[in-house]
C-alpha cells in the first residue's frame, strides 16, 4: 500500500471520471481488479496506523463489503472525523482503491472549560489533551477541575503497545466530591493499570489492577478505605460502528473483584452483564436502527451502603430527576446493589456524520427509548419489586475527544403514577 494525493475534481471532471469508469469497466463493477491500496489526508497519522486496519487484499476482485469493513475499522480507531472510499481506473484495466481520511482533532492546547457529571454536576476542568500522540493513536491527558469535583490527574493510553491489539492503560488520580445521594464528602486517590488483548476482530479481553484510597467524610467523622481491586472483562463485539451501530451485537462479561487493606472485610464481588442487538432497519443513506439491550448487575459478599447503585440517570432508567439526600429518604425503591434492566430504543439518523472544513465532526441522530428495570438490594427480591420505566426522546451529537454527546428527556413511570420528567445530559450512548 503507498500514499498519494488527490485534487478535488470540478462538478464536470467528476462526470468525465463516472464516464471514464463506465467506457473502461462495462463489466459490472463487482469484477473489477483492485491492484493497488492507496490513502490520502493522514497529514499527522503514521501510514502503518492505517495499513493495519486495511484487510482489503491486493490483486484481488473488489469486494466491496470488506471495503466498508475497512472503512469502519478506520473511523472505530476514533482519531478521524470522516473516512470515504473510491476507485479510481487504470490504463491497464484494473483500479486503484484510494480512502480518502479527515483527521480530528489532534490535541487542545492547555484550556480550562466547563464539563459536566451526572453524579457530580459541573465543573471547570484545565486539560492539556494529545489523541493521536506521536501519530500512533496514542493517547496523553494532563487534566485538572474546580467545582463539583476537584480532581488532577494523568492518563496514558495506548491501544498497540505490543502489536496486534495489545493495549495498556495508566491513570493517576485524585478525586474530591460530593456524594450524590449521601450527606458526604469523598476523597480519592487511585492508580490504576490495565492490559488488553484481542482475539481476531470480535473478542476483546481486558484486565485491571488497582490501588485505591478512598475517604467518606461528614464533619468530623471519617470513614476510610484502602483497598486493591481486581476488574476483568471479556466481550464479544460484532458492531459495524462503534459510536453509532447499525448492525452486530455487543456481549460483555465483567467480573470486579474488590480486597480490602483496611478494613479487610471489605471484600465484594461485582459480576455485570450486557447483552446489546443493533438492527438496521432501512435500506436508506439515513440509517434507521432498532436497538435492544439487557444488563444484569450482580454483587457478592460485602455490601457497603458507600458503594450503593441508583436508578434514574442517563446510564440506566431515564425520566426520574437524579437523586439527592431528600429521595434517598423518601424514594428508596431507586437505591440497591442488584438490578436488572432492558431499554429498547429507536435511532433515526437525520444529519449523517461528516468533516467540517476544521476538521470537526457533525452529525445529529435522534431516539425514542423505552427503558424498564428492576433493583434491590438482594436479588432473591427482584421477583417481588415493583419495575420502574422511563420513557422519552433524545438527541446524539458526534464530537471530537469524547466521542458522542446525549441529550436525554423522558418521564418516569411506577406503580400507576407517572412523573414530572427530567432532563439528562452527557457524553456517550446508553450501550
Amino acid at each position: 500500500m503507498s500514499k498519494s494525493y488527490i485534487i478535488k475534481r470540478s462538478f464536470i471532471g467528476l462526470f468525465l471520471f463516472f464516464f471514464q469508469i463506465i467506457s473502461i469497466f462495462p463489466q459490472n463493477i463487482k469484477s473489477i481488479k483492485i491492484s493497488n491500496i492507496e490513502f490520502v489526508g493522514n497529514t499527522k497519522t503514521q501510514d502503518f496506523i492505517i495499513e493495519r486496519e486495511i484487510k482489503h487484499p491486493i490483486n484481488a476482485i473488489l469486494d466491496s463489503n470488506m471495503v466498508i469493513d475497512d472503512r469502519n475499522r478506520l473511523d472505530n480507531l476514533g482519531i478521524f472525523s470522516e473516512v470515504n472510499w473510491q476507485i479510481t481506473p487504470l490504463e491497464n484495466g484494473t483500479a486503484i482503491l484510494i480512502f480518502t481520511i479527515t483527521e480530528s482533532i489532534q490535541r487542545t492546547p492547555p484550556i480550562a472549560f466547563p464539563i459536566y457529571d451526572e453524579d457530580t454536576g459541573w465543573s471547570l476542568q484545565g486539560l492539556w489533551f494529545v489523541n493521536n500522540f506521536r501519530g500512533r493513536n496514542q493517547s496523553l491527558s494532563v487534566a485538572a477541575s474546580f467545582g463539583g469535583k476537584d480532581t488532577y490527574g494523568i492518563n496514558i493510553k495506548d491501544p498497540w503497545i505490543f502489536g496486534d491489539h495489545v493495549s495498556f492503560n495508566l491513570n493517576i488520580d485524585n478525586i474530591k466530591y460530593k456524594h450524590r445521594f449521601l450527606n458526604r464528602n469523598i476523597d480519592l486517590n487511585s492508580f490504576r493499570i490495565g492490559f488488553g488483548k484481542w482475539y481476531g476482530e470480535n473478542i476483546k479481553s481486558f484486565l485491571k489492577f488497582e490501588l485505591e484510597s478512598k475517604l467518606f467524610k461528614k464533619e468530623q467523622k471519617i470513614d476510610d478505605y484502602f483497598y486493591t481491586s481486581y476488574q476483568t472483562s471479556i466481550k464479544y463485539d460484532t458492531r459495524d460502528i462503534f459510536w453509532n451501530p447499525g448492525k452486530g451485537i455487543l456481549f460483555s462479561q465483567n467480573i470486579y473483584y474488590m480486597n480490602g487493606i483496611n478494613p479487610n472485610k471489605l471484600n465484594t464481588t461485582i459480576w455485570r452483564q450486557s447483552y446489546s442487538w443493533f438492527i438496521t432497519l432501512t435500506k436508506f443513506n439515513k440509517k434507521l436502527v432498532f436497538a435492544l439491550n439487557s444488563s444484569i448487575n450482580r454483587k457478592f459478599g460485602n455490601k457497603n451502603k458507600y458503594w450503593l447503585d441508583y436508578f434514574g440517570s442517563s446510564r440506566n432508567i431515564r425520566g426520574w430527576s437524579l437523586p439527592d439526600s431528600n429521595l434517598y429518604k423518601t424514594e428508596n425503591f431507586r437505591f440497591g446493589h442488584e438490578s436488572f434492566q432492558t431499554t429498547i430504543e429507536l435511532r433515526y439518523e437525520i444529519i449523517q456524520k461528516y468533516a467540517t472544513r476544521q476538521g470537526i465532526e457533525s452529525g445529529l441522530i435522534s431516539i425514542l427509548f423505552i427503558d424498564r428495570g428492576l433493583i434491590n438490594n438482594h436479588w432473591r427480591m427482584l421477583s417481588n419489586t415493583l419495575p420502574m420505566y422511563g420513557v422519552g426522546v433524545g438527541l446524539r451529537i458526534p464530537f471530537p475527544l469524547v466521542g458522542v454527546i446525549h441529550l436525554d428527556y423522558g418521564w418516569g413511570f411506577r406503580n400507576g403514577k407517572w412523573n414530572t420528567g427530567a432532563l439528562h445530559f452527557g457524553f456517550g450512548q446508553k450501550f
